[in-house]
């Protein structure tokens, strides 16, 4: 029977319907559903199968889970979701020894993600070989996979309870299909997914577990995003209606050079040579959330070594690259002892002297688009413009991919190759050659 049958006989729609999924503890098949508390934080139902884990009871498990959803979906809809239903686990499901020694060789999965945390702080020296231990992360990316913990994958796994070596590929699935269907984006739930597969590697090399039980799940592609660009008429009208603004300088190294964000924040005085008419993209500004504090984090390390680059100085940019500077200078008298003097040297500054936001280059350039009559693209589409306005005119690819610091020109070509318009005319053209037809002055009928 069609579950959408099932469910329009006892007076359920899907939307209703909770959701639930089965893995396997301590040798059992149990069902989890994915409920909440009445706080609306998440409290997942464990629920005993009373069946051993072994494949011929697999499919009896999943009828018992499925009965199990829409019991309780029909008790919470008739306000009676709160009784305990037969098998329940208690509060408490996981049964643990008191014992540091035991504990420490199988700790809760919640304990083990704060544990891997720490190990992978960008401070700390990492020697070895196993999973790229030794790679060090940036301190913003390590800030980001801290908040995820802390404000998602810890509570959610201290509340199922699980040790780490009760994870598996089941209970991560439900995972995974419980933050999609909560309208979670692929892309945040792929970033559960690489924390939770890190410090499960971690796990196997401290040889809790033998196996990571990540490692059998494969997420669905993402889809990738569809970037908008300027065209070159309205690229140009773009720099002209911004002469003169806060985040000029962001906008001109985005649109003429393809910089990221992070590069033009970290464009500064010393990069520039005006005699020689060459400047360097070799430093980034980029920001991290720690304890509730954000913190700018300048940095010589770009995101490849390739991205490491030199670029001769555009005329129309070397000038308003003079005029900021000139600028800067001079507020620095006016504004005396009130000039902060941490970010010296730096173009992306504003009157004080404060390094210039990331999020505000964003807001403020969406802004602009708009008092400027402009369809809306984001800052970083400055960069698929500026490698739009290339293929336009038949740059080759591999001078594409030095010019916007690719490591790899299969990077280029996956992300611009829908952009070369002028290859497939002229491979219209050889079709068109091949197949000589005469144009048809009307259909035969």
């Amino acid at each position: 029977m069609k579950l959408t049958t099932m469910l329009k006989m006892v007076g359920l729609t899907e939307d209703e319907l909770i959701g639930g999924f089965i893995t396997t503890k301590k040798g059992y098949y149990y069902t989890v559903l994915n409920r909440k508390d009445k706080n609306g934080k998440r409290k997942p139902l464990w629920i005993s199968t009373g069946l051993p884990a072994i494949e011929k009871n697999e499919a009896e498990a999943e009828n018992q889970c499925l009965s199990a959803r829409i019991q309780y979906s029909l008790d919470l809809k008739n306000g009676v979701a709160d009784k305990t239903l037969a098998h329940e686990e208690p509060e408490n499901n996981s049964v643990q020894d008191n014992s540091d020694e035991k504990h420490s060789l199988n700790p809760l999965f919640a304990d083990l993600l704060n544990e891997w945390l720490e190990f992978r702080h960008p401070d700390n020296v990492v020697v070895g070989e196993d999973f790229n231990f030794d790679k060090t992360i940036k301190l913003n990316t390590w800030a980001g996979y801290a908040e995820n913990i802390k404000q998602n994958l810890y509570p959610t796994f201290m509340a199922y309870g699980s040790t780490v070596q009760e994870i598996t590929p089941e209970l991560l699935k439900g995972h995974y299909s419980y933050r999609l269907k909560n309208g979670r984006k692929k892309s945040t739930v792929a970033k559960d997914y690489t924390i939770i597969n890190q410090a499960l590697n971690y796990a196997v090399s401290k040889k809790i577990i033998s196996v990571n039980p990540n490692s059998a799940i494969t997420l669905h592609k993402i889809e990738k995003y569809n970037a908008a660009t300027l065209n070159a008429e309205q690229m140009q009208y773009y720099l002209e209606f911004i002469v003169g603004d806060i985040i000029e300088i962001p906008i001109l190294l985005g649109g003429f050079y393809g910089m990221r964000r992070s590069e033009c924040l970290g464009a500064r005085e010393s990069q520039f040579d005006f005699k020689y008419k060459f400047f360097r993209a070799n430093h980034t500004v980029t920001t991290a959330v720690i304890d509730k504090k954000k913190i700018y984090i300048p940095s010589d390390k770009l995101k490849t070594d390739l991205s490491n680059r030199t670029y001769p100085l555009i005329p129309y940019v070397e000038e308003r690259i003079k005029v900021k500077i000139a600028e800067n200078k001079e507020l620095r008298k006016l504004c005396g002892s009130s000039y902060s003097k941490e970010w010296l040297g730096y173009l992306c500054v504003d009157p004080l002297g404060e390094i210039i936001d990331p999020n505000y280059i964003t807001n403020r350039h969406s802004d602009l688009l708009k008092k400027a009559g402009l369809p809306h693209v984001r800052f970083h589409d400055l960069r698929h413009s500026c490698v739009g306005l290339m293929m336009a005119n038949e740059v080759p690819m591999e001078r594409i991919r030095d010019w916007v610091g690719h490591s790899d020109i299969r990077t280029t070509v996956n992300t611009y190759g829908h952009l070369e318009y002028h290859s497939k005319k002229k491979t219209a053209k050889i079709i068109q050659k091949s197949l000589p037809l005469k144009m048809a002055g009307a259909a035969n009928l």
